[in-house]
């Protein structure tokens, strides 16, 4: 019995100590689609349940409800310092080789576009009714307003549905 103890508690603490790949510092956002503090489903309900990347809940987009489930915070919230970088991802589901859209970082402060960024599928290798991951490194500019609202989602910007899943936010502040 002491051995069984043992062994677990000493695998238990390698577990702990080892490099997991989620990042999960104060300026980490990560979700799965099964929790949605802090995430927003506009304009329409994207959300379903269904055959997604992890767990039971993804984003299914289409060319009438063209945004996917997304991040959404104003930057002046997020941190005192002026945000650099944004490292960016999500797992996507294309349902046609024909299948187009970005996973995008927008910037908009009182209706106007500051900044916009988009990383396209065609980026990637894609196969059709496969999860693919897509990801990418954003630098956000000086001139950017820290009044202006942060948003991370995709859009599918074709004629064919696709599934997301797992959208990752990674920022990183200025030294100064």
């Amino acid at each position: 019995m002491k051995r069984i103890l043992i062994v677990l508690t000493a695998i238990i603490f390698f577990y702990s100590c080892g490099n997991h790949k989620k990042k999960s510092g104060p300026l980490d956002f990560s979700n799965d689609f099964e929790g949605q503090i802090g995430w927003t489903d506009i304009p329409h309900g994207t959300l379903m349940f269904g055959n997604a990347h992890s767990g039971k809940v993804l984003s299914k987009t289409t060319p009438e409800n063209q945004y996917s489930f997304g991040f959404h915070r104003l930057l002046k919230d997020l941190s005192t310092k002026r945000i650099k970088k944004a490292e960016i991802s999500v797992w996507v589901n294309l349902s046609s080789a024909n299948s187009t859209g970005s996973l995008v970082l927008a910037i908009d402060s009182a209706g106007t576009g500051l900044f916009w960024k988009g990383i396209p599928t065609k980026d990637f290798t894609t196969t059709p009714d496969k999860w693919t991951e897509m990801k990418g490194s954003i630098l956000i500019p000086e001139t950017v307003s820290r009044n202006g609202e942060l948003k991370v989602y995709f859009w599918n910007s074709g004629k064919d549905p696709i599934l997301v899943d797992d959208i990752d936010v990674s920022l990183k502040e200025a030294s100064n």
